[in-house]
């Protein structure tokens, strides 16, 4: 019989001077959780050394690179090569793992936001967190804003997706996030748009639809890494300084993929959370139940809980900088 876990708390930033005790609470509860402790008896390994908590970080997160890293280090989510369990096990690890976070939280628990911030990704991914936001707005949870936060990575071999879908030319993630979010919220194609560079030569634009409520913005974030292309924490940090102005207490909601929900959620509390005082909370569409995008097989749920050990990793060592550092 498969177990079933609670469901263990991601890390928030609170008000108040305790703030950042408290998210170190939050985290070392998440790895000390009774899931994480049957996920890592699933594969061989006991529970961790009762040592400081950046230590039991170090240690989940070797043990993640070495039986759950299916891909390389290097590759991208789509090269990930991975392998079959056993239906029994197969079970047991989605339970762990929709206790950590990576299922099961699609819906908002407030009812009001200041700015509801939809992550980039490919055209059908975008799809279903667009449509996802769209939802949960027309349900009748407030915002002032909505953004669309991508980047000029080139998506190949997607032109055929977005004719299927009936969407315009989807060359960029930038162009995948416009095109998905006029989808789902019925909003014409223009809008008002302006652009740059960074000091390091890095172009961005933001195209902003005034016309639509509430009003929308779509981001092309710059890289902030020479010759990469732009990352989750690129968007966040680009939607802060070039998008929206932010203030202490600023409520986000984020919404991206149910796998995907542990560790963008920890790159927004260490990127917004702790640098400017937002508060964040995170919902990823089901993608077991996606009209978009194929359900996620179990290796690659694994690769998400080590993306999420090792957002953790980085949230745990920003929190223990001196505030304002």
């Amino acid at each position: 019989m498969t177990a079933v876990f609670p469901a263990v708390p991601l890390p928030a930033v609170v008000p108040g001077g305790e703030g950042r005790a408290r998210l170190i609470d939050d985290i070392a509860a998440w790895i000390d959780s009774p899931a994480m402790a049957a996920l890592l008896r699933e594969f061989g390994y006991g529970p961790l050394p009762g040592s400081p908590l950046a230590e039991r970080l170090a240690a989940l997160e070797q043990i993640s690179a070495k039986r759950w890293d299916y891909r390389g280090g290097l590759l991208e989510r789509s090269q990930a090569v991975g392998e079959y369990f056993e239906p029994t096990v197969d079970a047991q690890i989605r339970s762990a793992a929709r206790s950590l976070g990576l299922a099961g939280r699609s819906m908002p628990l407030r009812r009001q936001y200041d700015h509801v911030l939809v992550l980039g990704g490919g055209v059908r991914t975008m799809m279903a967190r667009a449509h996802l936001a769209a939802t949960i707005l027309r349900q009748g949870v407030g915002a002032s804003s909505v953004a669309g936060l991508g980047s000029l990575r080139v998506l190949d071999g997607q032109g055929g997706v977005a004719r299927e879908l009936g969407l315009g030319e989807c060359v960029t993630e930038f162009d995948a996030v416009d095109e998905a979010l006029r989808h789902a919220f019925g909003v014409a194609a223009g809008g008002d748009q302006r652009s740059g560079e960074t000091e390091a030569g890095q172009p961005w634009w933001v195209r902003t639809y005034l016309d639509t409520r509430p009003p929308m913005h779509v981001l092309a974030a710059p890289s902030m890494r020479p010759g990469q292309r732009a990352n989750t924490a690129d968007t966040l940090t680009g939607w802060a300084e070039l998008v929206q102005e932010t203030r202490v207490g600023t409520r986000l909601l984020l919404v991206t993929t149910d796998v995907f929900v542990p560790f963008q959620h920890c790159d927004a509390v260490r990127l917004l959370g702790l640098r400017y005082g937002c508060e964040v909370e995170t919902v990823g569409f089901d993608n077991a139940f996606s009209q978009w995008v194929e359900p996620t097989e179990t290796y690659l749920i694994l690769q998400e809980v080590r993306s999420a050990i090792r957002a953790m990793q980085a949230l745990y060592q920003a929190s223990t900088y001196p505030a304002g550092a």
